[in-house]
This record gives structure tokens, C-alpha cells and sequence, in this order.
């Protein structure tokens, strides 16, 4: 199975991610303070980031059963 591009995909997209990140960071020490739906929204952040990690983690516990083929003549 290739799944070169399902990672890669995903890498791209964590990288997006990492960088509006630091565009918040640098957003939050040199042009405005943080508010409190700012921090509700970095709560969310947080806690789907950590969804994704266990997620993740998961995907080494996978065992490979692979689907039976369909009777061609069920009867």
C-alpha cells in the first residue's frame, strides 16, 4: 500500500498550521493581547491537537485484517 501521499498531505497541512501558529504568537507579543475568546479558541486548539496525537498513537495499534472477498455465487 502507498501511503506516501496520505502523509505527506498530512504533513503539509500541520505545516500550515504551525505557521499561523507562530502568526498568532507574534500577533499576541507585538500587536494586540490575547482576549478571553482568544484563549477559548487556543483551549480548542489544545484539545484537538491532542485528539489528533492519541488518533495518531492509535494508527501503530492497527492490525491489518484485510476484507474477505465477496462470493461471487451466494446461494
Amino acid at each position: 500500500m502507498n501511503t506516501i501521499h496520505q502523509f505527506a498531505s498530512i504533513a503539509k497541512n500541520l505545516s500550515g498550521t504551525s505557521a499561523s501558529l507562530a502568526d498568532l504568537a507574534y500577533n499576541y507579543k507585538s500587536v494586540a493581547p490575547r482576549t478571553a475568546l482568544d484563549d477559548a479558541h487556543i483551549d480548542v486548539l489544545v484539545a484537538e491537537a491532542e485528539g489528533m496525537i492519541a488518533a495518531a498513537n492509535a494508527l501503530k495499534s492497527v492490525e491489518y485484517e484485510p476484507t474477505p472477498e465477496p462470493d461471487p455465487d451466494p446461494e
